[in-house]
This record gives structure tokens, C-alpha cells and sequence, in this order.
């Protein structure tokens, strides 16, 4: 049910998101659907859950790296849209971002995936820096806010400008970030 409904959300927008169209793209029956789902905002609030736990899912299989820096790598480039899966959940977040600005459940359950993201970051940074391969003088949550809005931006390009904002270009604008702040090494001179 949750594949149908990210595919109903990629392809027709969330006002294309009807029980119908769900039951349809799924093989099954409207009924079916309406016995899980009371309401279109309860199926949505499902579909949005699924997608952050399979972003979840991709950050904990993300490979770690012998470095901080290329585990970071590695996490974030689990969130930009390089194939086609993640480029349509990248258009269903897309289409999920504006209902947060008017649905407070939504826009806690989106406080609360991206809190948990900057926390993961944060904590990678201030062990960078306890290693010392991230100097002491950036600040740690700054950085991975930065981080997650550098990657978001990315993403939106790569969706939908293309061209210009291929795979292997949103690789490299987020590795040139992440080496900027890295090459510049410990705080020793």
C-alpha cells in the first residue's frame, strides 16, 4: 500500500492522492483501503511515515568510511535523488514540505525526522573534531544544518533543473563541501 501511494503522490501530486487512486496503483479494492485509512490526511501521514523509515533505513546501511568525512559522505549521499526510487520520494517530500506550513501533525512528524538527522550530524561533526580531523573553531549543529541544506538544495536541482545537477555533479558539490571544511584539518597549524 505504501509503494502505491508514494507512486500515486510521484506521479499525480498530493491532490492526485485519492483513496481510488491508491486502491488502484495497489491492485486492490477501495474498501480495502478506506479499512486501514479513515481519512486522505491518515494515508498521507502513512505514506510520509514510510518514506522517512526508508531514508532511515538507507543512513543505517549507508557504508562507514575509514574517516568521519567519508562516512558523512557516504550518509548524505543516501538522501540525494541518484536513482529513480529516491527521486520519487524526493518528489513526494517535495509535494509533503507545503502541508507541514498548515497541518501541525505533519509538520511535527518533519520537526521530528529532520531533528534526528541534525542530531546524527552533529554528533559526527564533534567527534570529527575530537579526532581531529574537523577543526574546534566551526560549530557542530551550524555545520550540520548547513550540511542537510546544502544537500536539500542539491536535491531540489537534481529533480528538477537535471542537466547541469546530474548524479555525478550533486556527488561532488556535496564531497567539495565536505572537503572544504575538512582539508582544513585540526586546529594545529
Amino acid at each position: 500500500m505504501a509503494e502505491a501511494l508514494l507512486t500515486v503522490i510521484a506521479r499525480d501530486g498530493l491532490a492526485g492522492a485519492k483513496l481510488a487512486s491508491v486502491a488502484a496503483e495497489a491492485g486492490t479494492s477501495i474498501g480495502l483501503v478506506q479499512s486501514y485509512f479513515r481519512s486522505k490526511s491518515d494515508l498521507l501521514r502513512f505514506g510520509i511515515e514510510y518514506m522517512y523509515a526508508r531514508a532511515a533505513e538507507r543512513i543505517a546501511e549507508a557504508p562507514r568510511g575509514t574517516t568521519i568525512r567519508q562516512t558523512l559522505i557516504s550518509i548524505m549521499e543516501t538522501l540525494l535523488p541518484l536513482d529513480e526510487a529516491r527521486r520519487g520520494e524526493l518528489s513526494v517530500w517535495l509535494a509533503f514540505i507545503p502541508v507541514t506550513l498548515t497541518d501541525p501533525a505533519m509538520r511535527a512528524l518533519h520537526h521530528h525526522n529532520t531533528e534526528r538527522l541534525l542530531s546524527g550530524l552533529t554528533d559526527g561533526f564533534a567527534r570529527a573534531q575530537q579526532t581531529g580531523e574537523l577543526p574546534s573553531r566551526l560549530d557542530p549543529r551550524e555545520e550540520a544544518s548547513a550540511l542537510v541544506a546544502l544537500t536539500d538544495g542539491i536535491s531540489v536541482h537534481c529533480l528538477a533543473t537535471g542537466g547541469d545537477f546530474d548524479a555525478a555533479r550533486a556527488r561532488r558539490l556535496l564531497t567539495n563541501h565536505l572537503d572544504r571544511l575538512f582539508t582544513e584539518g585540526s586546529d594545529s597549524p
